[in-house]
């Protein structure tokens, strides 16, 4: 209840500075914001909105501190995700982040713009809207039975949020950004973010039961700033600092207090995209493994100088992660993917030096930076968000060694796969195979040990860190127990090697398999199971692309077989 009154009257607030700045906006510019006509034309309205949008100067704007979602960030952060979150995409209409949101905000014909990404096409149908139409306007979600067939959907979300059916969640989706886009153009959003009433309120060092008043110096200086859109740029700028003076008086809670040196760190990772760059360097170098200049024309010392730039850019951007958060950057799956991905670099490097064999990093390096490329295509399936981790989370001894070792389990088990993925295809490229099952099958082989031993000591680790934190050491749990389920499909194949029960061929064919295991314990659980008290790793998306994965997998395992099968028939018939 009092959440809902402080929006109320973050709403209340905001509505009249808007409506005076609008119509001392509109009355020193009237010539360069036309009013929207009664018949509107997206392509006219939105035209008006760059023009504004191009004329904002970004810095030092993007560096004004907001609080949203339990932490200080800098505008950009919020913008960025807020707009990825509405559009589907980092950039929209050409425009940064920062200049498409304050435009939304100062412009009054943003209701009319086309900006909400309806990503569901059932939701599309329901709603009236053509099939083939993604993005739709404020004004026309408000025109539609939106409300009407969501509301049902979010007292079913309430009561037993786990019995939605996808398409459900889609239309609670939808919903959301509706909702999100609407409090962006009419200032909501950023009024209440750059007051700190409320974090003062919940996380001061007295806390108050009364309603927290809204900060009205900020508030005056956020009208001041939105009277300079139209203006010179040095104009904007002086707003802007004087914004961002403002702000920055107010008082904060210690446990927020580190948030403030950061803001320009944080705005430098944002515009620096160092894994997007380091997947780039991966597919490249990757190539450059398998020419000859590398392996004839480079030296080798130098080949292992050029192998870890893009290893250098990647710890740059976790270490990045790191300073900002004050935490491993192993919290939610868009961490862990980069985590991995570092790990698999970090490993067949590793491999490399051992066995100087060229052809195993050029796999490697590409198999990297598809991973690294994957996590900078799907924001929305993995977030790359900053935000605070849940209370059983945060003790940084646990969470470095137990998360950390566990997750880079995941990389030495994802070589020893792509090794097998590729003697399955050369089964059926190549006919004489066996001195490549007979090398790599080794490699394979030191990752799967590698990799069993880093799950089993991260298994340890976390029934400790369990017992610490719930009282008891082993409880199968669902992410307990797959853990434990994968590091026994991989030890399996381990001591059917010793044994002499799998030859080389077999070693690399089963691997692959094995890694489904390690995909339920790193996936399944999180966005398929969603149960467990792991509830802190939770999301959904990215259902089908898994679901691809296992198909090619098990179509890929089969096909080997039956062709090894053919293969040894065609052998006894020879001899």
């Amino acid at each position: 209840m009092k959440n809902i009154l402080i929006i109320l009257m973050s709403v209340l607030s905001l509505t009249s500075w808007s409506q005076e700045t609008n119509s001392e906006t509109n009355t020193e510019n009237s010539n360069q914001q036309p009013a929207i006509n009664m018949q509107i034309n997206p392509e006219k309205v939105l035209t008006e909105l760059t023009t504004i949008a191009e004329n904002i100067e970004v810095s030092p704007l993007n560096l004004l501190p907001v609080q949203q979602n339990g932490r200080i960030k800098p505008f950009d952060t919020l913008a960025k995700e807020s707009l990825v979150y509405i559009t589907g995409s980092y950039k929209k209409f050409g425009l940064q982040p920062v200049q498409l949101f304050t435009s939304l905000m100062a412009f009054e014909g943003s209701q009319y713009i086309e900006l909400i990404e309806i990503r569901s096409k059932e939701l599309r149908v329901e709603l009236g809207f053509q099939k083939s139409k993604r993005f739709y306007s404020v004004a026309e979600l408000e025109g539609s039975d939106l409300m009407k067939i969501v509301d049902p959907l979010l007292k079913k979300q309430k009561e037993s949020p786990r019995l939605l059916i996808e398409t459900e969640k889609k239309a609670i989706e939808g919903f959301q950004q509706y909702v999100l886009a609407k409090e962006i153009i009419t200032g909501q959003l950023l009024s209440s973010a750059v007051d700190y009433s409320f974090i003062n309120q919940k996380h001061g060092t007295t806390v108050s039961t009364e309603q927290p008043s809204i900060n009205q110096e900020v508030q005056n200086e956020l009208r001041s700033y939105f009277r300079t859109i139209t203006k010179t740029s040095d104009e904007q700028k002086t707003a802007s600092q004087n914004l961002i003076a403002a702000v920055k008086k107010q008082k904060v809670p210690e446990l927020f207090q580190h948030y403030l040196d950061k803001m320009e760190i944080e705005v430098f990772y944002n515009s620096a995209r160092l894994f997007l760059w380091a997947s780039i360097l991966c597919l490249f170098l990757g190539l450059c493994f398998f020419t000859p200049l590398f392996k004839n024309k480079i030296s080798y010392k130098l080949t292992q100088f050029i192998y870890i730039v893009p290893i250098v850019f990647i710890a740059f951007g976790l270490s990045l992660r790191v300073y900002i958060t004050k935490f491993a950057p192993i919290t939610n799956m868009f961490g862990t993917m980069i985590w991995v991905s570092f790990g698999i670099m970090l490993f067949s490097y590793l491999l490399f030096l051992l066995y100087k064999n060229y052809t195993l990093p050029g796999i490697t390096l590409i198999v990297s930076g598809l991973m690294l490329m994957l996590t900078e295509q799907v924001p929305l399936i993995l977030s790359p968000d900053l935000d605070p981790i849940v209370a059983v989370l945060r003790s940084n001894f646990w969470l470095s060694t137990h998360v950390t070792t566990i997750t880079i389990s995941y990389a030495a088990f994802s070589i020893a796969m792509v090794l097998g993925n590729i003697a399955l295809i050369r089964l059926w490229i190549y006919k004489d195979n066996e001195a490549y099952f007979k090398e790599y099958s080794h490699y394979a082989y030191r990752m799967i040990q590698l990799g069993c031993f880093l799950l089993s000591v991260g298994i340890i680790l976390g029934g400790i860190w369990a017992d610490y934190s719930w009282g008891r050491f082993w409880g199968w749990d669902p992410k307990e127990t797959w853990a434990l389920i994968a590091d026994l499909g991989f030890l399996a194949i381990l001591h059917a090697r010793i044994v002499g029960w799998m030859t080389p061929f077999y070693l690399l064919a089963w691997s692959p398999l094995a890694y489904l295991l390690v995909i339920m314990a790193w996936y399944g659980v999180n966005f398929i199971l969603a149960a467990g008290l792991h509830s802190y790793g939770f999301s959904s998306g990215g259902a089908t692309m898994v679901a691809v994965f296992v198909t090619i997998q098990v179509v890929l395992l089969l096909a080997g077989l039956v062709k090894m099968k053919q293969l040894k028939k065609s052998k006894v018939q020879t001899v």
